[in-house]
């Protein structure tokens, strides 16, 4: 049965006031993945290149990209050299708007897929309406026979577009870049991952940056257990490193039977 191996990393990245500094979080994720076992998949968290902060967001005429950018030159450059795939969040510039995005760079250092973030958030220590336009639609891709859709941080929120993502395009794992800063919602945040992996059973990675105020990413596979837990990390920079396994979702769609036992009209 299909299988995928990712290193999902939970980086001490800055909020970037120059491209030197988006640079030097660039130099910083090429130290560690340099580090890293093979893997399928790298996966970096939402607006990894720039950071988060509204200081970082004023700076958005210098730090914004468009698809083509300097960012997405140097995970071209990486992928190829490791082999794999990488997904990488970083603000694009479109036209005259901004976009929280996700690319998706192949082995072959192409553009494989492009999310923009559909929903943004305005409370908290969260300020995207005021800098950030919304994304307008939903994504999926096969890596190994794989399939796998993106989400942005807030878009969990709304139960819908991941329900869509499963039942509609099949998806076997959902990968949930987050820049999730303690403040009065961070504790509903795993509440809200589990319940989406386990609903939909399917394998989820909601991944955070690392730092005091972030940190306590979470992989989710598609049901706990006694035996099985959903990993989560701490505040320090870190790996998750784990596979999806088909067979494991296909032993829980059987024995667990809800999507046979939902019905068409509520």
């Amino acid at each position: 049965m299909p299988k995928l191996k990712f290193a999902a990393i939970q980086i001490n990245n800055c909020d970037a006031k120059s491209i030197e500094e988006r640079d030097a979080n660039l130099l910083h994720a090429q130290k560690i993945i340099d580090e890293l076992e093979a893997v399928d998949l790298i996966v970096l968290p939402e607006l990894f290149t720039s950071g988060y902060s509204r200081e970082t967001f004023e700076q958005l005429g210098e730090l914004a990209e468009d698809v083509n950018g300097k960012s997405f030159q140097f995970f071209s450059d990486v992928a190829q050299k490791r082999n794999c795939y990488i997904c990488y969040g970083f603000p694009q510039k479109k036209e005259d708007a901004f976009f929280i995005s996700q690319a998706l760079v192949n082995p072959k250092g192409k553009l494989e897929a492009i999310y923009s973030k559909q929903h943004t958030a305005q409370f908290g220590n969260s300020m995207e309406k005021e800098y950030f336009q919304k994304g307008e639609n939903t994504i999926s891709f096969e890596i190994n026979g794989v399939k796998i859709s993106i989400i942005i941080c807030y878009d969990i929120r709304f139960p819908e577009l991941t329900r869509t993502l499963a039942l509609d395009h099949e998806i076997d794992f959902l990968i949930h870049p987050v820049a999730f800063y303690k403040d009065n919602s961070f504790p509903s945040w795993h509440h809200f991952v589990i319940t989406r992996a386990l609903e939909n059973q399917i394998y989820m990675l909601s991944l955070n940056r690392a730092g005091e105020e972030y940190g306590n990413s979470i992989f989710c596979p598609p049901w706990i257990d006694y035996h099985t837990s959903p990993t989560v990390l701490n505040e320090k920079e870190d790996l998750i490193i784990d596979e999806i396994e088909t067979d494991i979702i296909n032993q829980v769609r059987e024995e667990y039977r809800f999507r046979e036992d939902r019905l068409s009209e509520y």
